[in-house]
């Protein structure tokens, strides 16, 4: 009986101790910072923490309840109490931590989250939006190859298309996911050449684990690299404009890449315009061979911009037009572009909005172009003829235009930045030719928009956006949530510069670094115009004096964009 009540008390005491044991977990690339790993400190007192498996992530299980903490790099003098100048606070509620980033004092941003109005009704396929781009939230990457891939990967320096095959870690505030036999390669166009490069990794085909080829509903994301973009939001605050005027957008957000363990810089990671993107926006119907799912084209800038006409000079329609998804039917895959182009040709310069409705989606054009002019998209359909999709349904069914890509906007490089839409079309591209002939306008823009028929409409959704939307009041708290939010991983990629050992391409334009001066005038609304606050107020106050707009408000009908992402899916298969 004494042995009984022996046995019990060591077991209840097992208990009570397990009980009161606490989880630190923190993410650093501790060789980066000469450092031998990492040690927590809590309520002043050092406990070295234990690296798990191979990558960046360092643990600790605690005998005890903590009242504040913060993490050092150990055997340096790196610690977040210097940098903060306050500990962190323990959650007295909670039996772990998130899984924390050296050097970034909040993990999760839901109580200073801000939203912008929402003018027009949701799409159903907003609904259909995954977790991985939550909102409040930042992603940590760290991508892991093998060491003659990782030499291969950093000796480029010209523009070939290798991919690697590698595993990789995903850490979400709350969870950590593994992945294996994911393919790996460069993305992007121009801003492949920088030494900070685009990358998009595909999850393994191998689809009988689904925790080791799905994430969130997704299989698949481009890593944009945003070497462009000093405030890390241009593309994603331009999407959010997209969501509330009702529009087809892709989902970014935020994140950190590592690649074997060495910071690579902030990166947006970003859905792509594939064939899940046309089955959560358009009706995709199934026959008995499948899905019937019509064609999608990208306008690619060449010799000559993809303005769609039908005449091209030298240039072929397969390099100004690439084909996304070919035409459910038939043998040629820009059957339907050019089906498109004779059509648009065709199409008298009065024809009534009711003809040209049948065939075109007026209003995502006509809003998606108030999109390229309000934030100057210089390198977009007006502009470059570049960045732009067309979606066309099956059997050259209906055309849908779209724009994206609007990393290099907001008065980066914008030659237009005042007057109206007609003075932004003679202006953004002063210089411009049509491959080396006189200029031309964008083909879209004299048969559509200088229509008669629909010009008045067009200047009334300007009025309605920039009165409501594009405007200080409606834009800028989104926009110094996001300043707040991320400013220090902002002044963190700064640093990675010395650490990413990627090259840049010999036939790549010179780009500065950035600095912690030119990302602070990004929020700033009384700095130069060229940067993204400033810009807004200076944009959207000239617009108002241009078209006769007389109050600028934060005013949406149907509710906000840019809230938590309250959907799920997914994230069960994999925990």
């Amino acid at each position: 009986m004494k042995s009984f009540l022996f046995s019990l008390i060591i077991v209840l005491t097992y208990i009570v101790n397990t009980s009161l044991a606490v989880s630190f977990k923190v993410l650093c690339s501790v060789e980066d910072y000469q450092g031998s790993g990492m040690t927590v400190y809590i309520d002043g007192n050092p406990q070295p923490m234990t690296k798990s498996g191979n990558g960046i992530l360092y643990v600790l299980d605690y005998q005890g309840t903590p009242n504040q903490y913060y993490y050092e790099v150990t055997g340096t003098a790196l610690n977040e109490l210097t940098m903060f100048g306050t500990p962190r606070t323990w959650d007295s509620g909670s039996t772990t931590t998130f899984y924390e980033v050296f050097g970034r004092f909040r993990t999760i941003g839901d109580d200073i989250l801000q939203t912008i109005p929402r003018l027009y009704p949701p799409l159903p396929g907003y609904d259909k939006y995954s977790q991985l781009f939550q909102e409040g939230e930042l992603a940590v990457i760290n991508v892991r190859m093998t060491d003659s891939d990782y030499i291969n990967l950093t000796s480029l320096t010209s523009n070939t298309e290798p991919s690697f095959i590698v595993e990789f870690d995903l850490y979400t505030p709350y969870e950590e996911f593994h992945f294996t036999n994911a393919t790996f390669k460069l993305s992007g166009q121009g801003s492949r050449g920088q030494e900070k490069k685009p990358y998009k990794l595909d999850l393994t085909p191998d689809e009988s684990d689904k925790s080791n080829s799905e994430i969130y509903n997704r299989k698949e994301f481009k890593l944009r690299s945003l070497r462009f973009d000093e405030s890390g939001i241009k593309n994603k605050i331009a999407g959010d404009i997209a969501e509330s005027l009702g529009l087809p957008i892709t989902q970014a957000a935020p994140c950190r890449l590592y690649i074997n363990n060495h910071p690579y810089g902030l990166y947006e990671l970003a859905d792509m315009y594939k064939k899940k993107f046309v089955r959560t926006f358009f009706n995709v119907e199934s026959n008995t061979d499948g899905k019937v799912y019509g064609s999608l084209y990208k306008g690619v800038s060449g010799k000559y911009p993809a303005y769609l006409y039908t005449d091209f000079g030298t240039e072929t329609v397969q390099r100004l037009y690439e084909s996304v998804i070919a035409p459910t039917a038939g043998y040629d895959p820009h059957q339907d572009i050019n089906n498109m182009m004779t059509w648009l040709a065709n199409l008298p310069d009065n024809a009534s909005k009711e003809e040209i409705e049948k065939q075109f989606d007026i209003d995502m054009f006509l809003k998606y172009m108030i999109i390229e002019y309000l934030v100057c998209q210089w390198d977009g359909y007006i502009g470059n003829g570049n960045n732009f999709l067309i979606y066309i349904e099956p059997n050259n069914g209906k055309y849908h235009f779209f724009s994206y890509d609007f990393d290099i906007t907001f008065g980066k490089w914008c030659k237009s930045s005042t007057g109206s839409f007609d003075e932004f079309i003679t202006n953004v591209k002063p210089n411009g030719t049509y491959g080396g002939e006189p200029k031309r306008e964008p083909l879209l823009y004299s048969k559509i928009i200088k229509n008669p028929n629909i010009k008045p409409m067009f200047e009334d959704l300007i009025k309605e956006i920039v009165g409501n939307l594009f405007n200080m009041e409606a834009l800028e708290p989104r926009i110094n949530y996001f300043a707040e939010f991320l400013k220090p991983d902002l002044y963190w990629d700064i640093e990675s510069y010395q650490y990413i050992q990627t090259k840049t391409f010999s036939n790549a334009d010179q780009q500065n670094l950035p600095t912690k001066e030119v990302v602070d005038a990004q929020f700033d609304k009384m700095a130069n115009p060229e940067n993204l606050l400033a810009f807004i107020k200076a944009r959207s106050e000239n617009t108002a004096q241009v078209y006769g707009i007389t109050n600028l408000q934060a005013k949406g009908k149907y509710g906000t964009v840019g809230g938590k992402i309250m959907s799920f899916k997914v994230s069960a298969d994999k925990n």
